[in-house]
């Protein structure tokens, strides 16, 4: 691990690693902060506690807490947390470039101090933030290598699907009476639709049980939200949102076959492009997990609402 140099004429600054006790105030540095969204409040970490070795860090100038780094521990290494899709630093709200910079090389030098020999960080992609920050510039900057890009696509609102075949597809959903509800519950969705879809179609459950998007929604109020798409009182899709100021994200994406047949889906993404409010819709991603390869269908039906490729980018400090 590097030592690293730092500026002397900044005002010291005291880190450590999170415990029970900083759950408030990690929780009110995240709602105040820059570039962190839900998935980084306590609220939402916690709940798979047990699967990881928590090595969060919480940076403090004088009696303010200005960052947080999410992250647990593999060995020797550093990892932005694995159970958030993504992390880094979590800036206080009006801490600039230089201030950044600061806090992650006193970071570094904390997390080398302590025996981390490699550290690998994930940062929020930019749309997210709300007070923008040059991703790459501050890594590069602070020493960062890129080890890892990960394909997603995103909507950029407002927009009007412009895709023949998935215009056609709406219209058709829309002649046949099909009409979307927001769902004050899940139980629906992942009994009827979600679970035999990954175990029949993807061969592979979802990340999240019911019970734990059931734990997850009620103590992060308005914050998973669910759309399903009904003809006649049937289900016949669904997806579940994961709501950011910026951006709604959809974790979940699923349809029976005659949802498929009558293209529900189309409908439904549609109707989230008028309806949810944020700037942006994050697709997420369209990676195989078999082959680690971009599926090229994914990516086609992405594209077709109007998505636009973002990189996914791990660094990596050592």
């Amino acid at each position: 691990m590097h030592n690293y140099i730092i500026h002397p004429i900044f005002t010291a600054l005291e880190i450590k690693f999170y415990s029970p006790s900083d759950f408030e105030s990690w929780n009110e540095l995240v709602e105040n902060s820059s570039n962190g969204i839900f998935l980084h409040s306590r609220n939402f970490m916690d709940y798979h506690r047990d699967r990881f070795t928590d090595v969060s860090l919480l940076i403090k100038e004088g009696e303010e807490l200005v960052a947080v780094l999410p992250g647990n521990s593999y060995e020797k290494t550093f990892l932005s947390h694995q159970g958030l899709t993504f992390g880094g630093w979590i800036f206080r709200n009006g801490i600039d470039f230089v201030k950044q910079q600061e806090i992650i090389l006193r970071s570094l030098q904390f997390l080398s101090e302590k025996g981390f020999t490699r550290i690998r960080v994930k940062p929020v992609p930019e749309f997210y933030h709300s007070q923008k920050t040059d991703n790459e510039s501050l890594m590069v900057s602070c020493g960062g290598v890129l080890v890892d890009e990960d394909p997603n696509y995103a909507i950029e609102l407002p927009k009007v699907i412009s895709d023949r075949g998935k215009r056609w597809g709406v219209q058709k959903a829309m002649n046949m009476g099909i009409h979307i509800e927001e769902d004050d519950g899940f139980v629906t969705f992942w009994d009827e639709i979600l679970m035999p879809y990954h175990k029949q179609v993807l061969g592979y459950e979802p990340v999240h049980t019911l019970a734990e998007i059931e734990y997850l929604a009620a103590n992060n109020p308005g914050k998973i939200r669910q759309f399903n798409a009904y003809h006649k009182g049937e289900i016949l899709a669904g997806v579940t949102v994961f709501s950011h100021p910026e951006v709604a994200r959809t974790q979940y994406i699923a349809s029976t076959d005659d949802g498929r047949k009558n293209r529900a889906v189309d409908l439904l993404i549609g109707y989230l492009m008028r309806h949810v409010g944020e700037k942006y819709i994050d697709l997420g991603g369209v990676t195989d997990p078999k082959t680690g390869l971009p599926k090229e269908s994914l990516v086609q039906w992405k594209e077709s609402f109007g998505g636009g490729l973002y990189m996914g980018k791990v660094w990596e400090f050592g």
